[in-house]
């Protein structure tokens, strides 16, 4: 009786080979393309053979929107916590907050912009 091998239906599609020789220089240009899309070669290569471009989004602006937005949960949470124990709040509370989220407002209006990608050819 034969031993039944499971195969990744992620991988089980790709049954062809295809083999590509490369110089030195142009070897040296695909890793650094590779490199800077964050992608292994061999998807990186694969993925420009079949649509011819790759694009890649820089969302670094995003972090201090998501600390922001974290700190706003974290003090209403805070905050219920206490309503709850307490069956009332601080208003200086509430202003806080009301503060806070007036200075994420803020951020996100500086920091939202269309994003538009590099695209790697």
């Amino acid at each position: 009786m034969e031993e039944k091998i499971k195969i990744s239906r992620k991988y089980s599609k790709r049954r062809h080979r295809f083999g590509v020789k490369l110089n030195d220089e142009e070897l040296a240009v695909v890793k650094k393309k590779a490199d800077f899309m964050k992608m292994p070669v061999g998807k990186y290569i694969r993925t420009m053979a079949v649509s011819g471009e790759v694009k890649y989004y820089d969302l670094k602006e995003l972090g201090a929107m998501k600390r922001s937005f974290l700190s706003i949960g974290n003090n209403l949470n805070q905050i219920a916590a206490v309503a709850n124990a307490s069956g009332s709040i601080y208003k200086k509370d509430i202003e806080d907050l009301q503060e806070e989220f007036k200075y994420f407002r803020s951020v996100m209006k500086n920091y939202l912009f269309e994003i538009s990608p590099t695209f790697i050819s």
